[in-house]
């Protein structure tokens, strides 16, 4: 993905979305969809480690009914950077989850695209969401 006129990380904004990033993790493991949806794009996609790029709806979806179950996150480390024009975040855990029936403790990194978000809310307000999200390991 190639931006032509991608948004570029302000001197200041860098802390605010490695937070984007903690506010998520937080969230993932409280299984607070609510907060997750605020962190998010309507568009954006999370793509699993397993190469499946999964639309925000399915995603919380799966949240609610327990299919994707976050039970710990370790942070380990948080970077801002910028990938084709993007700025990114990229975020490194120790995470406890059971994916669709598997369970397990892995050394996620996820990848996270962030846009410029003018509605400062209760729930997001760092002024960043995350457009895309692609989880591996590291």
């Amino acid at each position: 993905m190639t931006a032509p006129n991608p948004p570029v990380h302000p001197a200041d904004s860098g802390d605010a979305s490695v937070e984007l990033y903690r506010l998520l993790c937080d969230a993932m493991v409280a299984a607070d969809t609510a907060t997750i949806d605020a962190l998010l794009t309507d568009d954006c996609v999370l793509t699993h480690m397993t190469g499946y790029p999964q639309p925000k709806v399915e995603w919380l979806g799966d949240i609610r009914n327990g299919t994707l179950t976050y039970h710990a996150s370790e942070f380990v480390s948080a970077d801002t950077d910028t990938i084709d024009g993007f700025p990114v975040v990229r975020g490194r855990s120790r995470t406890e989850a059971t994916v669709w029936g598997v369970h397990g403790t892995w050394n996620l990194q996820i990848v996270g695209f962030v846009v410029p978000d003018a509605a400062h809310t209760e729930l997001n307000s760092t002024g960043w969401r995350f457009r895309r999200l692609d989880a591996s390991r590291f």
